[in-house]
C-alpha cells in the first residue's frame, strides 16, 4: 500500500471516493450474484402429506442434516434438487410415510378371542390395504384409496348378492382407458365373486374414470361401439392409404374414412316339423284267444303312434357388423413446369377412377349396400408454407432452463464493465495517470534500484525518491508486475 500512494495521491479526493465507491458497488454486486446463482433449486419431495406426519417427516430431516421447506399450508415438503433422494432414503430408512392402511399383517397377531365378524372386517381390511400398496406403485398414481362390499352368501336368498369396489385415485397426469381398465381388472381378481364392471374407479375431484361394463348398459355399450368404429375407420383407412402411396405418394394423398356400423343383437330360435320324416314312438298289440267256454273266435289288435321329426335352431348375430362405408380421398394436383411457370394441372377424369376402383377394392365397397367413394383433386399447400406457418420454438422455456448460469454471467459481466467504465472516467480527468500507463515496459532486471538497507524505512524513502525522481521508470516496474501476476 505504501508503494501504490503516491499512486493514488496523483487521484483527486473526490475521484478517489468514486472509485472506492465503484470498486464496492462491483464487489457486491458479484457477490449478490454468485449468492443468488448458487441457491438450490427447490423441488417436492412429498406432496399432500398430512399434517399430523410432517412434524415426524421435518424431524427426521433435520436430524440427518437435510434442509427443506414447507409449502402448500405444510402439506408439501420442499427439498433441494441435488438432496431429493438423500431425502427419500432418510424417510423411507424411518419408516416415513406412512404407508397408509395395514395389509396382511393384521394377520401376524394371534386372534384369539376374536369373533368370525371381527375376523371378517380385518380380512377386508387387508385386501384394501393391499390393493392401496400395489395400485399406489403404479406410474402416474400418487395414492389410491380401496373401498369393498363383500356380501356374505345367504342359503335363504334366491340370488347372491355380487361384492362391489370403489377406487378413488390421486394422480399426477391424465390416465388412459388401458390404466383404468387394468386397475379395474386387477381389484376383481384379487377379490373373490368380484366382477370389473363392479368395480368403480373415480378421481379425487370426484370425475368418473371408468366406464359401466353391463350388458343392458347404454353408457358401456356406446363407449364399446365408438372404439369398435374407431378401429374399424382406422384400419380401412390405412389400407386404401398404404395402396395409393404406391400410386401418388404419400404427401399427395390424404384419406377419411367413415363407417356406419350395426350393434343390434339378434337372438332367433327356428323350430320346424318335417312330415315326411316319421318315426315309431308307441307300438302296442294285444290278442285275445277263445277258450273252451268262449264261442267268440280270437282277436288281435294293436296301436303304434309315430313322432314327426322337430328341428330347433338357435342364431345369434354378434354386434359389430357394417352398415356402410363412405371413404373422401383428397389427392393433389401434378405439378407441371419449375419456379416462375410453376402450375398445378387437375387429375384426370380417367386417373381420379383408377384411384376410386383402387380404394374400393382395398376397403372392401359393397354399392348394394350403398357405400361411397369420392375422389377429389385439389392443390395441396406448399410444405415450404407448412414450415413458416408451424410454430417456433419457445425461447422462454429455452433461457428458463438455464437461467441461472446465464443471469450470473450477466451479472458478472455488467460489474466489470461498471468497474472498467468508472475507472476510465477517473483516468481521462487525471493527465498523470494515463501517460504512467503509455509508457514502454522495461524488464525488471534493467531497472536500477538503490541497494538494500537494514532499515525498512530506509528502503521505502529509497523507492518513494526513485518514483519521485524516475516516475516513467517506476510505471514500467508497476505494469511488469502487473503484467506477471
Amino acid at each position: 500500500m505504501d508503494f501504490f500512494a503516491p499512486l493514488l495521491a496523483r487521484v483527486g479526493g473526490p475521484k478517489r471516493a468514486l472509485v472506492l465507491l465503484v470498486g464496492v458497488a462491483a464487489a457486491a454486486l458479484v457477490l449478490g450474484v454468485s449468492r443468488w446463482a448458487s441457491q438450490p433449486t427447490w423441488v417436492p419431495a412429498f406432496t399432500g402429506v398430512p399434517l399430523e406426519t410432517v412434524s415426524e417427516m421435518t424431524a427426521k430431516l433435520d436430524q440427518s442434516g437435510i434442509q427443506y421447506r414447507l409449502d402448500g399450508g405444510g402439506t408439501n415438503i420442499m427439498v433441494a434438487e441435488t438432496d431429493l433422494a438423500k431425502a427419500r432414503v432418510a424417510l423411507a430408512k424411518g419408516g416415513l410415510p406412512g404407508a397408509g392402511r395395514p395389509g396382511l399383517e393384521l394377520f401376524d397377531q394371534p386372534s384369539w378371542g376374536m369373533t368370525d365378524f371381527t375376523q371378517r372386517i380385518n380380512y377386508t381390511r387387508a385386501l384394501e390395504g393391499e390393493l392401496e400398496r400395489t395400485i399406489g406403485k403404479m406410474s402416474d398414481v400418487e395414492s389410491a384409496q380401496v373401498h369393498l362390499v363383500m356380501h356374505e352368501a345367504d342359503a335363504f336368498s334366491a340370488a347372491d348378492q355380487p361384492s362391489e369396489a370403489s377406487v378413488v385415485l390421486k394422480l399426477r397426469g391424465q390416465p388412459t382407458d388401458d390404466i383404468v381398465q387394468g386397475i379395474a381388472h386387477l381389484v376383481a381378481s384379487s377379490v373373490d365373486g368380484l366382477t370389473s364392471d363392479h368395480v368403480t374407479i373415480v378421481d379425487d375431484s370426484g370425475r368418473l374414470l371408468s366406464q359401466a361394463d353391463e350388458p343392458n348398459s347404454t353408457e358401456g355399450l356406446t363407449s364399446r361401439q365408438l372404439v369398435i368404429q374407431r378401429q374399424i375407420e382406422e384400419y380401412l383407412s390405412g389400407k386404401a392409404t398404404k395402396i395409393l402411396t404406391q400410386m401418388v405418394g404419400a404427401s399427395a394423398i390424404r384419406v377419411q374414412v367413415s363407417a356406419a356400423m350395426n350393434f343390434d343383437q339378434l337372438e332367433r330360435t327356428t323350430r320346424s316339423v318335417d312330415p315326411d320324416k316319421q318315426a315309431v314312438a308307441v307300438e302296442q298289440k294285444a290278442q285275445v284267444v277263445p277258450g273252451a267256454q268262449s264261442p267268440v273266435a280270437g282277436q288281435s289288435n294293436s296301436s303304434t303312434t309315430y313322432d314327426n321329426t322337430r328341428e330347433t335352431e338357435s342364431y345369434v348375430a354378434a354386434p359389430g357388423s357394417i352398415k356402410r362405408i363412405m371413404v373422401a380421398v383428397l389427392v393433389a394436383d401434378a405439378d407441371s413446369g419449375t419456379g416462375a411457370k410453376h402450375k398445378s394441372i387437375p387429375r384426370s377424369d380417367e386417373e381420379k377412377a383408377n384411384i376410386q376402383k383402387l380404394v374400393a377394392s382395398a376397403v372392401g365397397a359393397d354399392s348394394s349396400r350403398g357405400d361411397v367413394v369420392t375422389v377429389v383433386s385439389v392443390p395441396f399447400v406448399a410444405a415450404a408454407t407448412l414450415a413458416s406457418a408451424a410454430p417456433k420454438r419457445d425461447v422462454v422455456e429455452t433461457v428458463q432452463q438455464f437461467q441461472r448460469p446465464a443471469l450470473g454471467f450477466l451479472g458478472l459481466a455488467l460489474a466489470f464493465v461498471v468497474a472498467f467504465l468508472a475507472i476510465k472516467a477517473v483516468g481521462r480527468t487525471s493527465p498523470g495517470i494515463p501517460q504512467m500507463l503509455a509508457l514502454p515496459v522495461p524488464s525488471p532486471a534493467s531497472v536500477p534500484l538503490p541497494p538494500a538497507a537494514p532499515v525498512r524505512n530506509g528502503i521505502r524513502d529509497r523507492v518513494n525518491s526513485t518514483i519521485e525522481g524516475q516516475p516513467d521508470v517506476a510505471a514500467r516496474v508497476v505494469r511488469a508486475w502487473l503484467k506477471e501476476s
